[in-house]
């Protein structure tokens, strides 16, 4: 009686095991999509400035993808901590 209990114990836990290493390997990007319905990937650890909306056309936010895009602060354009500019809205 106790066998079959252990062993089923034993592969319900190896089986949850494998299906949270599966989500976490396929959560390496972050994802967004504009109104135009453009999907763009920034891969993980990248980080993208987004552009204020107006009147403030110099200044952007600061994100990096964790993933989830995690918001840090804001800079003006040309801050050497940003991988990519994203201009549209």
């Amino acid at each position: 009686m106790r066998v079959p209990l252990v062993m089923f114990l034993a592969v319900t836990s190896v089986t949850q095991a494998q299906a949270e290493a599966t989500i976490k390997s396929t959560d390496t990007a972050c994802r967004y999509t504009l109104t135009s319905g453009e999907t763009y990937q920034i891969p993980a650890g990248q980080t993208l400035c987004w552009r204020v909306p107006p009147p403030s056309y110099k200044s952007y936010t600061l994100l990096r993808c964790d993933p989830p895009f995690q918001e840090f602060n804001r800079v003006q354009l040309g801050d050497g901590r940003c991988n990519r500019y994203e201009e549209r809205q």
